[in-house]
């Protein structure tokens, strides 16, 4: 097989691993993703590749940010297992391999057919969870290696970025790609997830400025939010009738602002989780106690007897400037920001061609999910999860440009 089909089929093996195996066997397909990049992580060692990610702001603040992570990770180990964290975050690093390739295969062409990928990827992740709930009698779907937020940001990640095609695409066919949200408030819906459903209003928002933006008479602006208007409505109603969970959100984002949080601990120990992280950080603000040792340090301030086994074994704060916070210190949280901004920085610093706004919009829309899914879940601090932001931020920057901005490095 020549250099340039085998680079063909990494390219097209990368993509469905990214966007087909993580909705269908979760931490499987990442890991997989990984080790896959791994593998092929020689096509960054020449010349043009480096000053290819050297230029690019987002690799360069993955890497810088990943090293860091690793050494403080590293230093207060207490066994060779605790190590494996450093392999869970080791996308922020490997996602070079998916911008390279990505930078090879950049056309409008190649972003249709991706945004395409993501749509199908969405989809399968809506049929994991009905598989869960109507053949194996789940209350609420976790996925195959997955779990139940994991499941949700899957496939409200895929969903919400494919949605992104009605932008791209030109004519009748654009249409398909309203499933994309259409799946992401479905995957939310059948989770249960109310980390995920809080970003929902953002995200809304952000659907709503881009397709004004877009239309040029006042008509057709009419008609635009008209027709959003609509949708947000009842995407809100069915979200609300087909989950208590969600449904209780209003009152507990009431008893929030009230500082009513006496009643609210009784029904959600996740203010527990987030009060004992502040108070051990601020105990140890400069170097923090380590990832690995959340658990231990969390219940001695924390009443075990209120938790389940399962969080008791895998305990982290739920929030993921909390869980950085307490593992590195100040620079873990220097180092949140910079995983969490590092693709808007990047996408800000790309070529003013004509999918630049897109590229923004897509990248804007994957940190405002995330940054808000993050205050009351695990995004940025799950492995799986980290795989998808990394890799479909780096795929982004990489392949949706203009096929005149190719450069050397794809040669």
């Amino acid at each position: 097989m020549s250099a340039r089909k085998s680079d063909r089929c990494i390219w097209w093996l990368l993509l469905s691993l990214l966007f087909f195996s993580t909705p269908l066997i979760g931490t499987i397909g990442a890991v997989s993703i990984l080790f896959l990049s791994m593998l092929t992580s020689g096509v960054a060692f020449n010349r043009g590749a480096f000053l290819e990610l050297k230029k690019q702001p987002m690799i360069v603040m993955f890497s810088i940010g990943y090293l860091v992570f690793a050494f403080f990770t590293a230093i207060t180990s207490r066994s060779p297992s605790d190590l494996l964290v450093i392999f869970y975050f080791s996308p922020f690093l490997l996602c070079a391999v998916a911008f390279l390739y990505a930078r090879k295969y950049a056309s409008k062409k190649t972003a249709i057919i991706i945004l395409s990928m993501c749509l199908i990827g969405s989809g399968l992740t809506i049929v994991v969870a009905l598989i869960d709930i109507y053949f194996l009698n789940a209350v609420r779907p976790r996925g195959f290696f997955s779990g139940v937020i994991t499941l949700a940001m899957v496939g409200t990640t895929l969903g919400i970025v494919s949605g992104m095609g009605l932008f791209l695409v030109d004519g009748y066919k654009k249409a398909i790609f309203i499933l994309g949200p259409i799946f992401a408030i479905l995957a939310i819906t059948l989770t249960q997830s109310r980390g995920t459903a809080i970003a929902l209003p953002a995200l809304t928002l952000l659907y709503f400025i881009y397709a004004i933006r877009r239309t040029k008479t006042v008509k057709t602006k009419v008609i635009t939010i008209g027709a959003l208007l609509s949708f947000s409505f009842l995407a809100l109603f069915l979200v609300a009738q087909g989950s208590t969970r969600i449904a209780d959100l209003t009152n507990i984002i009431g008893q929030v602002m009230s500082g009513d949080i006496a009643s609210l601990k009784a029904s959600n120990i996740r203010i527990e989780m987030f009060q004992a992280g502040w108070e051990l950080f601020l105990a140890s603000p400069i170097f923090g106690y380590g990832w690995n040792n959340m658990g231990e340090m969390a219940f001695t301030i924390l009443d075990i007897t209120k938790y389940d086994a399962q969080l008791i074994r895998f305990f982290q704060f739920h929030n993921d400037f909390l869980n950085y916070a307490f593992a590195i210190g100040i620079i873990g949280i220097i180092v949140y920001f910079t995983f969490l901004f590092a693709p808007l920085v990047g996408a800000l610093k790309t070529p003013r061609d004509s999918m630049f706004a897109l590229r923004v919009e897509i990248i804007l829309l994957m940190l405002t999910l995330y940054a808000i899914s993050g205050l009351t879940a695990e995004a940025l601090s799950h492995g799986l999860l980290i795989t998808v932001y990394a890799f479909i931020s780096a795929v982004v920057l990489g392949a949706f440009r203009d096929d005149a901005n190719k450069t050397d490095v794809q040669n």
